[in-house]
């Protein structure tokens, strides 16, 4: 993944629980922030780097994860602004944190209307199975982790803070009971997941993303987990952890089709 640096910061992000910052970096670009110090800890981070990994893996549309570096020239003279926001009694340190990239143009999902006119509509199917697999509980009613790019006319997935079915509050004990878990159908009154229900249909709709499954193999698994900042202090054990979650997850996945089948009228058969 990509490391940026942090140029000055550019307006707060006053909606969502790990208070992120819009910054502007030494690319040109603005990136929604993530701070190590956010009110929910490290392993919000963690969960948005490994999902972010296992997202470009099976090519689904991002919208640039990258780490944003922050320096002593930044602290000394943002570091106050910063702190204030996140209000989680820290000060805001140097080193790697995790960022987003702003599209100028992105907006909720309002309505069908507006998935129709994506060019990357087929991927809808993948991204329904993605979050089976790494447990997101959270997209199939946060209007705010599925976004319509305008200038490309592309779905845009984001946000993968509440995932691993506990978001930040994982660590080994609670994964590994959770282990050969049944997975769970989503939330059929979600509002987000009853937009995308019509877009599953015909044969095989989710064929391309179980090819693209099969091929991530245990040992990307380690370098993706492996690749966490040190800094960011996941314990060893908790990232064994994370590898065995994930991978039965993954040795599983074709269970998830046998959950969501029920709530796709429109698919016709096969997968």
């Amino acid at each position: 993944m990509n490391v940026i640096n942090a140029v000055r910061p550019m307006q707060p992000v006053n909606n969502g629980v790990t208070k992120p910052y819009v910054i502007l970096c030494d690319d040109g670009n603005q990136y929604y922030t993530k701070f190590k110090q956010n009110p929910e800890g490290t392993r919000v981070l963690a969960n948005e780097y490994v999902c972010a990994k296992l997202a470009d893996q099976l090519k689904l549309p991002l919208a640039n994860p990258t780490l944003i570096n922050i320096d002593k020239e930044f602290i000394k003279l943002y570091g106050t602004t910063i702190s204030n926001h996140i209000e989680c009694g820290e000060e805001l340190s140097g080193g790697l944190h995790f960022g987003t990239k702003k599209i100028n143009k992105a907006f909720q999902i309002a309505n069908s209307k507006m998935l129709e006119s994506a060019t990357n509509i087929r991927v809808i199917p993948e991204i329904i199975l993605f979050d089976q697999l790494i447990c997101n509980t959270d997209r199939d009613c946060n209007g705010g982790n599925l976004i319509f790019d305008q200038s490309n006319m592309q779905l845009v997935v984001i946000d993968h803070t509440h995932v691993f079915e506990i978001g930040s509050l994982w660590n080994a004990n609670q994964l590994n009971l959770r282990i050969g878990s049944r997975f769970e159908p989503f939330t059929q009154n979600g509002y987000i997941f009853r937009k995308l229900v019509p877009f599953v249909n015909g044969h095989n709709p989710f064929d391309p993303i179980l090819g693209k499954m099969s091929g991530i193999t245990d040992a990307f698994l380690w370098n993706t987990i492996n690749g966490i900042p040190d800094e960011w202090t996941i314990p060893s054990d908790d990232k064994t952890a994370l590898h065995s979650y994930l991978g039965d997850r993954l040795h599983r996945i074709n269970d998830a089709l046998h959950i969501l089948k029920p709530l796709l009228p429109h698919w016709k058969g096969g997968t």
